[in-house]
């Protein structure tokens, strides 16, 4: 034995192999009998067996060759079933039963318009056999959109055989294309009629019911009565399951599909409906795992590409989903559908044009769109700030569906924006009346609260508690009219039963963590959104949220930089971490990072016009101002209808000190928005200095005839008024702006206006008031702290800013006045204070600056003359830093260095109000 080589082995084994087969005693033609009594008991995989066995005596046997294809096909294996179907037509088997089955196996594999390249001219003699072939054709043309085609061929097969079923059920989905519903339904029923022991018309008819939107009892009914008389039909199976899953009967779907497995264990479709059960049922992870399998064997199949878009949507991967949609749609046999979720996934990636794009062909076409394609358009319009546009789109889906709530919400808001208050609030009345949903309920208190209604809207906000027991928006509109009313323990309860009703509801989480942060406490913030991802993963912007309650809880800036590196990474079809990520840079003053950041984002998004814009205020901070104008202006292209473009404009225009030209881009903005608050405020700035005082203060009334109960117009014209030096009559109106709402920034402008005003005492109990109310307040322990600096009071000073450093270890603002505050009063600490302001603010020149004293202070002059260098050179333009370098050079002995430094500055005359110590440092040289 050992003599014997290993290939004499094989050769014997393989000797042995067809021998065995050999004498297994069995004949083709056995072999072929017993696959198709496998067959009959629907043992498919027994069947295969015995078809190849019967193919490796007699590979040219075309019957074994065909059957083997029928097998596999109903197997689930359409591609391998086509192999041996061309096989077969290659070995002469009849083209009239082959046909039926290839076209069967190629419209799963949505290739119906390669069938009808091979068949069309088909040559059929046997009557029987050519209807078969016709039928096939006929269904092929439907699936293309080829009615005529499809008319002729039934037509034809009805011609060679007026009792062919399939021909006849095709002429009742003809009718149906056409409109027809009732004579559609009057062909089914005599189709029942002229053969009574078929299934298929009551499989047409259940169909016929769920496409028109008929009785679901009767569909469901159809479909049973369609199995009893074909108890193996793959297609009754498959719309019995469609039809629970839409009924969303999941338990029946579920034990419908444990039968379809039992008739085709592994099929193709029963995968598919088993993937559209996981997606219906939120089961996302399953749903995309077999989405992937299912596009694995057929990657052009219309249906699967349309189910892994709808998985992809859901999962928030939009690109990916309009890459799967995009190839669905040339033929998907619902292409409205597609188109209207291609378009919602567009908008969500923030293309709104490209969403409108899609829906153009409905809105375009001779039949009128469903209701839902016309609020879809509006919410494109919306997005592109066109409101005529989308009140028109919201109308048309009012008028085709009286019943859509936000259509008639909308069109109700845009009354209240023209002014006719009283009919737009009726009819969110009689919205919030007649639907459960709670849109015009929001719509009304969000009303309220802009217009200062406060008690109003605690009315409504109970009647929507009353129709929304058990989900967080009462408690969270409550929470935020109790935050107005200064009630902050009532709004955090409030805020905290929005979230135990639903932990991921966001806004909730978001007030939460916005009063745990105003209390000092960023760590307690940070668990909230960490509690929030887990029970949202896919949400965007609970993640970001997260990231910058830990920035506030205090990880360095790499950390937070990392961290929404890590954002893009795990969001890569969203722009907004990009955004937040550019947003961060630009806060921290590194401008390089944040320009190389916006420019990766816009390769990638090339139609963000928010990161376009963010690209454009990276080169404006680098004082690129060309640059800067044509992002803007690109911006400004992709959103005709926004003002945000054209604001930025504005800040590159007052950059070039081109006040004019700023001017007129601001009444530009109101052209377009005629209400728009911070164009508003920015001309009056601008009027002011120019010299039109009256023109501002014009504008400023303006502000307060549109906004009579927002105290807005009443600080433009306190600011007027103090700039005017009418310091009584700036106390008048900010006392105005206090009245109409009591905040931070009202109370600081009054504060500073009694000062002024020299209204000490009353400013003191302003004061004393304010922080009784709000001892914590940053922004006003802020603004004490500056007050205390100018009257150099610096230990008040010092408590002013601790307190805030309490709630916001990481202001690198605070620290940095303290670092000054604690080296002028020679405290220690000073040099800590300092340098981790400048790790949180590299390049600040402000800091900079601060620790270059400090070091100088201690003779550590070459450190001190290294960071004013740096100072100097991120504002070139600011004499006092120039001041200090020269003073710094000079005490290291660089006198030559120091004199250019102190000629520029002598240069700049009446400018720098420094003379006398220039001048000074100029004679001890």
């Amino acid at each position: 034995m050992s003599n014997i080589s290993k290939s004499t082995l094989l050769v014997c084994a393989l000797a042995a192999s067809v021998a065995l087969t050999a004498c297994s005693g069995k004949s083709p033609a056995q072999l072929l009998a017993s696959g198709k009594a496998s067959m009959q008991k629907r043992d498919f995989n027994a069947a295969t067996i015995e078809f190849k066995n019967v193919l490796q005596q007699d590979a040219t046997n075309a019957e074994a060759r065909f059957l083997l294809g029928k097998s596999l096909f109903e197997m689930g294996r359409p591609s391998e079933a086509l192999v041996e179907l061309g096989k077969a037509r290659e070995a002469g088997y009849p083209v009239g039963e082959l046909a039926p089955m290839v076209g069967a196996a190629m419209m799963l594999r949505g290739e119906a318009d390669k069938f009808i390249a091979e068949y069309a001219a088909a040559e059929v003699s046997e009557p029987k056999a050519k209807a078969e072939v016709k039928a096939a054709l006929a269904t092929a043309y439907g699936v293309k959109g080829k009615y005529q085609q499809s008319r002729e061929a039934a037509e034809a097969a009805l011609q060679a055989d007026p009792g062919n079923v399939t021909a006849q059920l095709l002429i009742a989905q003809l009718l149906r294309v056409a409109g027809d519903y009732a004579g559609a339904m009057a062909q089914i029923e005599r189709t029942i009629q002229t053969a009574p022991k078929s299934g298929a018309p009551w499989l047409a008819k259940a169909e016929q019911l769920v496409q028109t939107n008929g009785d679901a009892t009767s569909a469901v009914a159809a479909y049973r009565e369609a199995l009893r008389l074909m108890p193996d039909n793959l297609r009754a199976h498959l719309g019995l399951i469609q039809e629970l899953i839409r009924q969303r009967d999941f338990d029946g779907a579920q034990r419908q599909l444990a039968l379809l497995e039992k008739l085709q264990p592994k099929g193709l479709q029963g995968r598919y409906f088993a993937t559209m059960l996981a997606y219906e049922r939120r089961d996302l992870k399953t749903a995309f795992e077999s989405a992937q399998e299912l596009l694995r064997v057929a990657p052009d199949n219309a249906r699967f590409l349309q189910l892994a878009g709808a998985i992809e949507y859901e999962r928030g991967s939009y690109l990916q989903a309009i890459a799967h949609l995009g190839k669905a749609l040339p033929s998907s046999p619902s292409p409205v559908a597609v188109r209207v979720l291609m378009s919602r996934a567009q908008l969500r990636a923030g293309d709104p044009a490209k969403a409108l794009s899609f829906l153009q062909p409905l809105l375009d076409g001779d039949r009128r769109a469903p209701a839902e394609v016309y609020s879809l358009a509006a919410d494109c319009y919306l997005q592109q700030n066109d409101g005529e546009a989308a009140k028109k789109m919201y109308a048309k889906a009012v008028e085709l569906n009286p019943d859509d709530a936000r259509g008639r919400t909308v069109l109700a808001l845009s009354q209240l924006n023209e002014g006719r208050s009283e009919q737009g609030m009726a009819d969110l009345k009689s919205i919030a009346g007649s639907t459960a949903g709670g849109e015009a309920e929001v719509a009304m208190i969000t009303a309220h609260i802009q217009g200062n209604r406060l008690d109003e809207a605690l009315t409504v906000i109970d009647a929507l508690e009353r129709k929304q027991a058990d989900k967080p928006l009462a408690p969270y509109f409550r929470g935020r009219v109790q935050q107005l009313q200064g009630q902050r323990d009532k709004a955090r309860a409030s805020f905290e039963q929005a979230v135990a009703r639903q932990a991921s509801y966001a806004p909730a989480v978001t007030a939460l963590a916005l009063l745990d942060l105003d209390d000092g406490k960023p760590a307690n913030a940070a668990a909230r959104y960490e509690k929030l991802v887990a029970a949202a993963p896919q949400d965007v912007g609970a993640r970001l949220g997260l990231v910058a309650a830990r920035a506030r809880a205090g990880a360095k800036p790499e950390e937070v930089r990392n961290q929404l590196e890590e954002a893009v990474k795990l969001f890569p079809e969203s722009d907004l971490p990009r955004l937040t990520l550019v947003g961060t840079l630009l806060d921290r003053g590194d401008f390089n990072a944040a320009l190389k950041a916006a420019q990766d984002g816009v390769a990638r998004f090339p139609k963000s016009a928010g990161l376009i814009q963010a690209q454009g205020l990276a080169e404006l901070a680098l004082g690129s101002h060309n640059q800067a104008a044509q992002s803007f202006s690109k911006a400004a292209a992709l959103q005709p209808n926004s003002v945000d473009p054209l604001m930025h404009m504005a800040n590159v225009q007052m950059a070039r000190k081109d006040m004019p030209a700023a001017i007129a881009q601001l009444r530009k903005v109101l052209a377009m928005k005629p209400d728009h608050l911070p164009a508003q405020a920015r001309l009056v700035t601008l009027l002011a200095r120019s010299g039109k005082a009256d023109e501002a203060m014009s504008v400023a009334k303006n502000v307060q005839k549109q906004l009579p109960n927002e105290p807005s117009g009443w600080l433009l014209e306190g600011d007027l008024l103090a700039t005017k030096g009418n310091r009584t009559g700036a106390v008048v109106a900010l006392k105005t702006a206090f009245a109409k709402r009591a905040s931070d920034e009202t109370a600081i402008k009054l504060h500073n206006a009694l000062m002024a005003a020299s209204q000490t005492a009353e400013a003191d109990k302003l004061g004393a008031d304010w922080l009784a109310k709000r001892p914590q307040s940053p922004a006003f322990n802020f603004y004490l702290g500056e007050q205390s600096i100018g009257r150099r009071d610096y230990e008040r000073a010092e408590q002013y800013y601790r307190t805030v450093m309490a709630t916001q270890p990481d202001n690198a603002v605070v620290l940095n006045n303290l670092a000054w505050l604690l080296h002028r009063s020679g405290k220690p600490g000073a040099l800590e204070m300092g340098e981790k302001a400048l790790a949180l603010a590299p390049d600040s020149e402000a800091v900079l600056d601060t620790v270059a004293e400090i070091h100088a202070g201690a003779g550590r002059m070459d450190k001190a003359l290294t960071l004013q260098k740096r100072a100097v050179e991120r504002s070139p333009a600011m004499p006092v830093l120039r001041l200090h370098l020269a003073q710094y050079l000079i005490k290291n002995g660089h006198k030559s260095e120091a004199r250019a430094e102190l000629d520029r500055l002598t240069a700049m005359g009446s400018g720098f109000a420094a003379q006398e110590e220039v001048q000074k440092l100029l004679a001890s040289l």
